[in-house]
């Protein structure tokens, strides 16, 4: 290294230094602050969210048992000590049990005939699972058909059997898609669903 460029190296090493004595206590202050940024993340993401998710997970436990004793009331609302799958969904949505409670909530709110309520919780649920999925777009066609708004259902029945192509729910969803259109007058759209079971789904 020439003597030049050894100059320049101590000067700029100075001119680094002048500028931490400067600006010591902003720097400090900065880097305890990034410090203690990243011990809450860490601690966030592996004492936090597993302990919400046991929680959630513990609640859901009782919550599911009741609805298949089929206490849709206290599957949805809980029973005083336990939550219902309503609380679970917005206490837990961002947890896989929390996305299964919107999912049991919007089942059993359509049990009850409260449709609109209904949909806002399937609309939360985010399976990705194929075939699960399908199954919730089927439950808000279902809502739609119920509130009378058949064009919609059936547009939505559609995309349930377009979600995942298989012998089990794609027949289920496009019979459904048929009916509710021809209760809208949509009757090229109910044959075209017709149609594809008689074509595809012909056993």
């Amino acid at each position: 290294m020439s003597t030049e460029n050894q100059i320049e190296g101590v000067k700029g090493l100075d001119s680094i230094t002048e500028f931490y004595e400067n600006n010591k206590k902003n720097i400090n202050i900065a880097g305890i602050g990034l410090i203690l940024a990243a011990i809450g993340l860490w601690w966030y993401f592996n004492k936090i969210i597993p302990a919400r998710a046991t929680e959630a997970q513990d609640s859901f436990f009782m919550a599911e048992r009741y609805y298949q004793q089929d206490s849709l009331d206290k599957a949805l609302n809980g029973d005083g000590i336990n939550l219902g799958m309503i609380d679970i969904a917005d206490e837990y949505g961002s947890t896989k049990v929390g996305d299964m409670a919107n999912y049991y909530a919007g089942r059993i709110l359509l049990q009850k005939d409260q449709y609109n309520e209904a949909i806002e919780y399937l609309d939360n649920v985010d399976f990705t699972d194929e075939f699960m999925a399908a199954q919730v777009i089927t439950l808000k066609g279902d809502c739609y058909s119920e509130l009378g708004e058949y064009k919609k259902a059936g547009d939505v029945y559609m995309k349930a059997a377009n979600k995942r192509d298989n012998k089990l729910s794609s027949p289920i969803a496009l019979k459904k898609a048929a009916y509710a259109f021809e209760e809208a007058n949509a009757y090229e759209d109910a044959i075209e669903a017709l149609e594809r079971i008689e074509d595809e789904y012909y056993n």
